[in-house]
């Protein structure tokens, strides 16, 4: 028999534990609503009333004169820089969806990139990665399909089959353009194939709907050909090599620019006005060799310059925006159009991110209670945490289970000490 491990045994005593969620109840509390991690998932708004008034500014100006604007977010690790640029991006997501909802004039797209990696192209593909294949090829079909049905009543006689052994009707054929078969091109080509309609031809007048409507580029068009006519064939994850293919070192900067500006066209031709791209952790480019490093900068430049109708969010800390990219003043000014610097909490700031979590858990919320904890708990965080957004809800998160667990009254300082030893601050 196996010697008993008293630490599983506890383990065991723990996960049977019932009452656990019960336990918050004297506390008004529904659970523990602060992030285990400090990593903040809920929609909460920023604590500044000045950070709403930039964050309103720049959404307002980019979107209004559907012009490019750069927002960046500086602050230190741990700061909160994720959570506002998730923050900005949900408050750009309800919009359009509200605005929808209200026959309101915003329609806007987003993308999340979660570091910028070593070159920009990789950028850009993660812009497309976000997007989703899927999207990409929905909204590239109702480009081509809505120019092939402005001219259905002669599409029978320009796309029907060379042989007349097999004549289809007139309405089989104008059924194509009936929903809905019309919105889905599996659909659509299923259909033409069944009517031995002239794929040859159709490829053709597709690739130049794309080329006059979407991308004047020969490469980029075949690509965008293939993931519409040949999808079978491209299940694999979207790519660069996938959608451009493999294009000379010479080349790239050139296809990036045009592989962009030919996206945000398909996003504003099926209705979206503008395209705001987040880039978390932008601070990462400080670790690249000094070539890559430039080479990196200066294309950026030419992506931003040569684009219009998108705008970018960065977040990044501040000795890599002062050391890093001041060193390129018109990269510098791109990006810093508009500038967030999230600063250390002091005790204020501490009494009002308590109250906000806390209400997220109460049945009834107390708008500025921060009962469980108190003055002094909350100045002994601030301290511990030195200000730190991350450091201090961690703290915030031990301290309110070791409170439950040892059916405290209230967070005294002393729990918090205990949670700082549980943190190892």
């Amino acid at each position: 028999m196996s010697k008993r491990n008293d630490l599983i045994e506890e383990l065991f005593v723990g996960l049977k534990k019932k009452e656990s969620s019960k336990s918050y109840l004297k506390f008004g509390l529904q659970s523990n609503p602060f992030p285990i991690a400090g990593l903040p998932s809920s929609d909460l708004p920023p604590l500044d009333p000045k950070i709403k008034e930039k964050i309103v500014h720049f959404i307002t100006s980019t979107y209004r004169n559907s012009a490019y604007g750069g927002l960046t977010i500086v602050g230190d690790y741990g700061s909160g820089k994720t959570h506002l640029l998730k923050y900005i991006k949900l408050t750009i997501d309800k919009l359009t969806s509200e605005a929808k909802a209200r026959k309101e004039d915003f329609s806007a797209i987003t993308c999340f990139v979660d570091r910028p990696e070593d070159s920009p192209q990789r950028v850009v593909h993660k812009i497309i990665d976000d997007i989703g294949l899927d999207k990409i090829r929905k909204y590239v079909w109702m480009i081509i399909i809505d120019k092939l049905a402005a001219n259905k009543e002669n599409f029978q006689k320009q796309f029907g089959p060379r042989s007349s052994l097999v004549v289809r009707s007139s309405e089989q054929w104008a059924r194509l353009f009936n929903e809905p078969t019309r919105a889905n091109y599996l659909d659509f080509l299923e259909q033409f194939r069944e009517l031995n309609g002239d794929f040859g031809k159709l490829q053709e007048a597709i690739r130049e709907i794309i080329t006059k409507n979407i991308v004047d580029d020969g490469a980029l068009a075949d690509r965008y050909i293939s993931i519409i006519l040949f999808s079978e064939e491209k299940e694999s994850d979207f790519s660069w090599d996938v959608l451009a293919g493999h294009v000379s070192k010479r080349d790239i900067q050139h296809k990036e620019i045009v592989f962009l500006n030919s996206i945000v066209d398909i996003l504003r031709k099926v209705g979206f006005n503008h395209l705001y791209v987040f880039v978390d952790e932008f601070e990462d480019i400080g670790k690249l060799s000094s070539a890559k490093k430039m080479n990196y900068l200066l294309t950026l430049i030419t992506l931003i310059n040569k684009s219009s109708h998108w705008s970018v969010i960065v977040s990044l800390t501040n000795d890599v925006l002062e050391e890093e990219i001041k060193q390129e003043p018109p990269l510098y000014d791109r990006l810093t159009t508009t500038k967030i610097w999230l600063k250390r909490l002091k005790y204020s700031d501490g009494c009002t991110l308590i109250a906000s979590y806390l209400n997220l858990a109460r049945e009834k919320p107390a708008e500025n209670s921060v009962c469980p904890f108190n003055e002094e708990s909350i100045r002994r965080m601030i301290a511990l945490s030195k200000g730190n957004c991350r450091s201090f809800l961690v703290l915030a998160y031990n301290a309110l289970e070791i409170a439950t667990r040892q059916d405290a009254a209230e967070v005294t300082p002393n729990v918090v000490e205990s949670a700082k030893d549980l943190r190892g601050i």
